[in-house]
């Protein structure tokens, strides 16, 4: 399947009403210190490569070369004027390079004015330059300014914290423009948060590249021999859908085909030019490339212009919360080209990928005591990107126990509902059975229904 690792999502239309009126403003605002640089119309467009474990993308800044940063953001006041068209995915927190008149910014944008919850964003940062650049914006809706820590050493801590509707985030200037320098971005709580983003290309219509969030991200200049290039795989070519297992022993076949119709060759690589022996060729979940760790290939075998490869399913380390399945490489003489294949995985028979309307996943399990009924309990999340209707919805157990859902009952982006197998009162974020003995046994599944009786959730424990 095509790689389209790049998903649409609209950048914010903000406000040309700026903090500070032009390049004079902005030398106030960072106390006159540096050279403003203005980078000229004959120069090429700077690249940028994004890194997170073995994952790699290059990643282009928004450019626009008549607003400063803070005429971008709409900064005023010390908070934003951002208008409410923000982005596909109200509750998330976003990363992107601006480029304006006066050199580039690195800049964090949190939360949205659509959002119905509020969030926390925490982040360590390392290679900012603290000689070299500033917070040209500081927003602060919460009206504190304790948000950014003092330098410790090398880093800078930011704890960003918003609420319903609101934005937090900043821009740091002046850092972006050397010739050599990695960007480490750490984060280390996000709550309230449904992703983490990083917003590249055309400020009109922009992409985005999902980053785990439990790992740092790397930010570089791409040296002149870098290349990123995508490869066109197909995890279980041979099912409808790639349902799978992730517990399991078994192993899993992935195949590279040739490049999509038409598509170009400076962009894409060929089966050809893949070497099965080489055990740069990694495959496994973006959670587990994020962490510089992968599956390496079993069996290989070539056959009507692909590659055919077989990997253990364990050892790519799938989760239910997994919604895509990657293949990442090195080729080149000296190594200079980083691959990356992604196609769509149903772990469990789950859909859990950004177009699913779905969402719904089981994200504790507790078998409790005997006689005490409330501490047997199934907690249940919305992973998806939209508030999910539970109105209809079964919780069944093995032996044919069902708990229906009641009439209207709703679970937002992010939130969890516990269900109880005693009796209590019903509330948004805790259900009760109402039985008088235990339902889950020690060992069980939990299968879950819609509305029209279609399987959404079938979830067996305990995991081994």
């Amino acid at each position: 399947m095509d790689d389209t690792t790049f998903s649409r999502e609209r950048l914010p239309s903000v406000s040309r009403r700026g903090y500070l009126a032009g390049l004079g403003g902005i030398a106030a605002c960072l106390g006159g210190g540096g050279v403003l640089l203005s980078r000229g119309e004959t120069d090429e467009e700077p690249r940028y490569l994004l890194q997170q474990g073995y994952l790699r993308w290059q990643v282009d800044p928004v450019v626009q070369s008549e607003r400063t940063v803070e005429e971008f953001y709409g900064y005023s006041d010390g908070t934003a004027n951002l208008r409410t068209d923000l982005t596909e995915l109200d509750a998330a927190s976003r990363l992107f390079i601006y480029e304006g008149p006066v050199d580039s910014s690195l800049v964090f944008l949190h939360g949205s004015p659509d959002a119905s919850n509020g969030g926390r964003a925490k982040f360590s940062m390392s290679g900012l330059s603290r000689s070299k650049g500033d917070w040209a914006v500081r927003d602060d809706p919460t009206g504190t300014d304790d948000d950014f820590e003092p330098w410790e050493g090398g880093n800078q801590k930011v704890d960003w914290e918003w609420g319903p509707g609101d934005t937090d985030g900043g821009a740091y200037w002046g850092v972006l423009d050397r010739s050599d320098y990695t960007i480490k971005v750490n984060p280390k709580e996000l709550s309230g948060v449904d992703s983490w983003r990083f917003i590249t290309g055309d400020a009109d219509d922009p992409e985005y590249v999902d980053l785990s969030t439990a790992k740092p991200a790397k930010l570089r200049p791409m040296k002149e021999q870098w290349e990123v290039k995508r490869a066109n795989i197909d995890i279980m070519p041979d099912a409808e859908e790639a349902e799978f297992d992730p517990y399991s022993s078994d192993s899993i076949n992935v195949t590279v085909k040739q490049p999509p119709e038409g598509a170009d060759d400076d962009e894409w690589v060929t089966p050809e030019e893949l070497d099965p022996g080489n055990y740069t060729m990694n495959f496994g979940s973006r959670e587990y490339l994020a962490g510089q760790n992968a599956a390496q290939p079993q069996k290989s075998i070539r056959h009507n212009g692909q590659l055919h490869l077989k990997y253990k399913i364990s050892a790519a380390n799938f989760s239910l919360e997994s919604a895509y399945g990657y293949l990442v490489a090195r080729i080149g003489g000296n190594g200079n080209t980083f691959v990356r294949g992604r196609d769509e995985v149903k772990p469990g028979g789950y859909d859990n990928t950004e177009t699913s309307q779905g969402g719904l996943v089981v994200s504790a399990v507790s078998p409790g005591t005997d006689g005490e009924l409330n501490d047997e309990y199934v907690e249940f999340t919305n992973r998806g990107s939209r508030e999910l209707s539970l109105s209809g919805y079964t919780v069944s157990d093995e032996a044919g126990w069902e708990f229906h859902f009641p009439d209207g009952f709703t679970l937002a982006s992010g939130q969890s509902v516990t269900l109880y197998t005693g009796e209590g009162e019903y509330g948004p974020t805790e259900l009760y059975w109402g039985v008088e003995s235990e339902v889950w046994d020690e060992e069980d599944t939990v299968t879950v229904t819609d509305d029209e009786g279609t399987r959404v959730v079938t979830y067996g424990y305990p995991r081994t």
